[in-house]
């Protein structure tokens, strides 16, 4: 009996043991708080041990590191702990990289043009952003250079983030000033007797051929060709003539526009009707600055401009950065559909007279468009009516 009694009170002891001890080994169980999602902003200072709240039984052994915050990703962490037992245990989580912050533009707050001057808004705008990626500003808001008033434009940058700065600037469109004619010793005999000459022979009516077979007349010294009115180095316009945006060319323009908006693009006109008086302002100003063969390869001598005839206009950015934005290259490929062509091509300045213009467009009706667009290989007026372009 009493050998009986031992053994169940070792049993007992035995059980207790072994129940004191999962107590035991159940107050060292490790246990690790953290953040499972840690999202952080671009260029924070932040280290992989940030997260961890609390931990109890265990030590962490991974070595405290500063994470690379300076592009936007998602990193994942891998935290090792070592429990009571010397046995390593690892914990992951993921950090989220974030932008919130909006791009910083420099620009000038107000800016000034005497009417019919041609202006690069975006020449001295700068944007700096903390992604450090290429970010190009573009302005919201519509205004005519020949047209005086105080125009209220925006100009607007957006990371690819989706954070957004919106700046507001003036431009002060002025009435010109009147300026004595600039007399350039160079070629000046043959400037003025060339514009004489050709508006002097455009005052008679007449009729002629195309080397193509094209039927042309002149009349009230203004050129047509199978009923287009041609503008260009060989055909000018009078002095006299004087008109604005047609209206055909304006409501098809803002269909045009309408369609650009729904695909997220923002057209405008920067410059439409320019009289005969602002064209030779202008290309006066040219010559006076780059001489009278580099003028001509940019700019129409007075009478010779598109922008007289009321059928053309520039939109947005007018220079050769244009060429590389969304916007120039859906204008190239779809405005022939609302009657406008891309009228100065790329590599046919020895057909226009002109060099290359993304943003230089001509009305001229969708039957002829499409023919010139010829499927995103642009035919010129001059190589399709089979007439020149040369002083």
């Amino acid at each position: 009996m009493k050998k009986k009694t031992k053994i169940i009170i070792i049993t007992l002891i035995l059980i207790l043991i072994i129940i004191s001890y999962g107590i035991y080994l159940n107050s060292k169980k490790l246990i690790l708080e953290y953040t499972d999602n840690l999202e952080v902003l671009l260029n924070q200072e932040v280290y992989n041990l940030d997260n961890i709240k609390e931990i109890k039984n265990g030590k962490i052994i991974t070595e405290k590191e500063q994470i690379d915050t300076t592009k936007i990703s998602k990193k994942e962490i891998t935290i090792k702990v070592e429990n009571f037992f010397k046995k390593i245990k690892e914990y992951k989580y993921t950090i989220t990289i974030v932008d919130k912050e909006s791009p910083v533009i420099t620009f000038k707050k107000e800016l000034e043009i005497e009417k019919g001057e041609e202006i690069n808004l975006l020449k001295d705008v700068k944007v700096e952003d903390n992604s450090k990626e290429e970010i190009k500003a573009f302005i919201e808001g519509e205004y005519d250079i020949n047209k005086p008033d105080n125009y209220k434009l925006y100009y607007i940058a957006e990371d690819s983030s989706g954070n957004k700065t919106k700046e507001e600037f003036i431009l002060h469109v002025k009435e010109k000033k009147i300026e004595e004619p600039i007399n350039h010793p160079k070629n000046n005999s043959n400037l003025n007797s060339n514009n004489t000459n050709s508006n002097n022979n455009q005052s008679s009516d007449k009729t002629f051929t195309t080397k193509k077979g094209f039927k042309g007349v002149t009349k009230n010294g203004i050129t047509y060709i199978d009923g287009y009115m041609i503008v260009n180095k060989t055909y000018s316009l009078p002095s006299t003539y004087e008109t604005s945006l047609t209206k055909e060319t304006t409501n098809n323009f803002n269909k045009m526009k309408s369609a650009a908006t729904l695909e997220g693009l923002n057209i405008y006109i920067s410059s439409g009707f320019r009289s005969y008086d602002t064209q030779k302002r202008l290309y006066n100003n040219y010559v006076k600055r780059d001489g009278v063969e580099a003028a001509d390869t940019y700019s129409a001598r007075a009478g010779h401009s598109e922008h007289q005839s009321g059928l053309a206009f520039d939109v947005n950015t007018i220079n050769d950065t244009f060429a590389s934005t969304p916007e120039a290259k859906w204008l190239a490929n779809n405005c022939y559909k609302y009657g406008f062509i891309l009228r100065y091509p790329q590599g046919k300045s020895n057909e226009t007279g002109y060099k290359y213009e993304s943003w230089h467009f001509r009305y001229v009706g969708v039957e002829l468009a499409e023919k010139l667009y010829n499927n995103g290989n642009w035919i010129t007026m001059e190589d399709y009516f089979g007439i020149t372009s040369i002083y």
